[in-house]
């Protein structure tokens, strides 16, 4: 919004003078325009009066003329010699006379001589007798042979040349008047500009006085103004230094939040799973399930709380690497069937023929985002089907694109809906008495994860006619990763979309990033049966955990895998213990008093082998980035996010069992 002077706080009168001054500065500034412009103008003109090569053209011009008479003079005497009887004249030498004669009449027939002498009446007939003479003198022909045999004929010859004498004569004298008078007209143009060049420098200089005088004092004023602008600027500077700070702390809150929200969760969670093996009665079966969905719905909001906030803080970075699309369907199916089966409705996964099967992209951050928008279709579609179709694209640049359409047969939203879909914490249904959950953060989330991406996600809908939620990517190819144990009979030429019975068998693993695992992307059956073939059991695994609840979780958790646990409370203890006893495995929790897992897992890593190279498992309510880049920099093998199941602490147990702690002590 434009704001007016008046509303800066500055008076009527203040106002009046940066306008007079405004009026004064454009005055001085157009006077020195035109000034500077006439200046121009006369220096222009000046140069075309005082041109050299005019000059020069008019000197030789004159010098022309004078050689031709010089020539004429010396060809008639010589003439006359040969014509005696008294001198003996070489001939070859009058013939060479009459030649550079000739050449001089060229100078006088020039283009600039007929322009400077056309003024003068006998130019004309003077060079049309001249002419008449040389075609005379050629045709006897005037040569040596002429001169040598027939010497009579010269006396004829000068008397043609006598009525040229005073002709040339003129011409030769009118060149010379005529340059003269140009010459004098000249310097009494250029004396005369001069003048006026002189009374426009003064005025000038007077103007570039001035207009100094005016910079001088709107320096002076700027400085001021600067000195008043640097003072903002510290000022801006401190509070910018304090807004980082209370960043930092926000950032550390956050961090200790997640620890204590997800800490009692990892409890919670881990003993309902544990509940979940024991004998149970139907109503006591429906009150777990309960109570385990919404320890889990809290987990999900906790998880979007915390993805919103590194996305402010600039901290959520993505991770790109060769994805299998045809894997990365299958997973989507199968981690969506459950709910699709348990609402009856159908679910269609297609993928077009001319997909790419290998692309560079984030799995972990491509599945969130899809995983949101099916679960989005899934709770919302009461009836019908829910579709996942994959297929490639073209933007509006001509860019290519990879574009996941995502479409239910469900109720549709009008436009106000539509507005507030991406917006944070707003959901499609605001009404009090909305038949669905959530924190209305999985769009928005999903909406910057797709920007940060370089694509964007849009949706087509009306009331009644269901919705389409599209996903556009940039196509980045990508060589062929390793494939999956599903997909390793599958090759580019044979890929098909998955048949009702395909989606009835068991999914393929899921995309991991190395050296991390994530609970909230927990491994398929399938990923356990691979793991489980043959199953790794009976490590001896130290458990480093300060929650006394957690380690009963965790204690539980390992017996029925078949492991045997040792537990201690922080850092230090787990330390002692490595160096007294030996350890398959250890589980650091990396926030513990006395001595935390990062101190923990250094001071281990320092010891010598083979203990220096036992396997760490980072397990950490703190899921930050930062946490993670931190553990890794400590020498953890892998990063296991709090809460914990069974199924993944089963895999990443077997993972680390089945390679050595940290690549490059190996």
């Amino acid at each position: 919004m434009t704001r007016s002077p008046t509303s800066l706080g500055l008076s009527p009168a203040h106002l009046a003078a940066r306008r007079r001054w405004r009026l004064v500065m454009a005055g001085i500034s157009l006077v020195l325009v035109m000034v500077l412009a006439s200046v121009a103008w006369l220096q222009a003109r000046q140069y075309q009066l005082l041109n050299g090569t005019r000059r020069y053209q008019d000197d030789y011009l004159v010098w022309s003329l004078f050689q031709f008479e010089t020539e004429y003079l010396k060809l008639r005497l010589a003439l006359e010699q040969a014509a005696g009887p008294s001198l003996a004249v070489d001939p070859d030498q009058v013939a060479q006379r009459y030649e550079i004669f000739v050449s001089r009449l060229s100078l006088v027939e020039s283009e600039h001589a007929a322009q400077v002498l056309s003024h003068h009446p006998d130019y004309q007939r003077t060079v049309a007798r001249t002419q008449d003479f040389v075609r005379w003198a050629d045709a006897l022909p005037l040569n040596a042979a002429l001169i040598r045999e027939h010497p009579e004929r010269l006396n004829e010859v000068i008397d043609r040349m006598e009525p040229l004498a005073d002709p040339i004569r003129e011409l030769s004298l009118t060149s010379t008047h005529h340059v003269a008078e140009d010459v004098t007209e000249r310097d009494a143009v250029v004396r005369s500009q001069s003048r006026v060049g002189l009374a426009l420098t003064a005025l000038l200089t007077a103007l570039t006085l001035c207009f100094a005088w005016v910079a001088v004092r709107q320096f002076r004023r700027l400085e001021r103004y600067g000195v008043k602008q640097h003072n903002l600027a510290e000022r801006l500077h401190e509070a910018q230094r304090e807004a980082e700070a209370a960043n930092r702390a926000k950032t550390v809150f956050l961090a200790n939040m997640s620890h204590e929200l997800r800490t009692p969760l990892q409890g919670l969670l881990g003993m309902l799973g544990l509940m979940k093996e024991a004998p149970l009665t139907p109503q006591q079966q429906d009150h777990l399930k309960a109570a385990n969905d919404c320890a889990r719905h809290l987990l999900a909001v906790l998880a979007d709380i915390l993805d919103v906030t590194r996305m402010e803080a600039g901290g959520l970075a993505l991770a790109p690497e060769p994805l299998q699309l045809a894997a990365l369907m299958r997973e989507l199916e199968a981690l969506s069937r459950p709910q699709a089966s348990a609402k009856g409705l159908a679910l269609h996964m297609s993928m077009a023929d001319d997909v790419p099967c290998w692309v560079e992209a984030d799995p972990t951050r491509l599945r969130q985002i899809l995983l949101n928008l099916l679960s989005n279709a899934l709770k919302f579609c009461d009836r019908g089907q829910v579709t996942c179709s994959l297929r490639c694209g073209v933007g509006p640049l001509g860019e290519d694109l990879l574009i996941f359409d995502v479409s239910d047969t469900g109720p549709g939203m009008d436009s106000a809906t539509v507005a507030r879909l991406f917006q944070r914490f707003s959901q499609g249904d605001a009404s009090t008495s909305r038949r669905h959950g959530g924190a209305g953060l999985g769009l928005e989330i999903s909406r910057r994860l797709a920007r940060a991406m370089g694509g964007d996600i849009d949706v087509q809908t009306a009331p009644g006619q269901g919705s389409q939620f599209s996903l556009a990517l940039p196509l980045r190819l990508a060589p062929q990763g390793p494939l999956m144990p599903d997909a390793r009979a599958e090759s580019n030429a044979e890929r098909k979309t998955p048949s009702k019975a395909d989606a009835r068998a068991e999914p393929e693993a899921p995309f991991q990033t190395p050296g991390t695992l994530d609970p909230d992307a927990a491994p398929s059956p399938a990923r356990l049966q691979d793991y489980r073939d043959p199953p790794v059991t009976g490590l001896q695994v130290l458990v480093s955990e300060d929650h006394p609840t957690n380690r009963l979780v965790v204690e539980a958790m390992l017996l029925k895998l078949g492991h045997h646990p040792t537990l201690c409370e922080n850092g230090l203890q787990a330390l002692q213990l490595v160096r007294q006893q030996r350890f398959d495995v250890v589980m650091m929790d990396l926030h513990t008093p006395q001595m935390d897992g990062f101190e923990a897992t250094r001071a281990i890593r320092e010891l010598p082998p083979p203990r220096g190279l036992l396997p760490i498992i980072a397990f950490s309510a703190d899921a930050f980035e930062e946490t993670r880049q931190q553990a890794d920099e400590a020498g953890v093998s892998l990063f296991l996010s709090k809460p914990v199941e069974l199924e993944a602490l089963h895999a990443c147990l077997q993972q680390v069992a089945a390679r050595p702690a940290r690549p490059e002590a190996a």
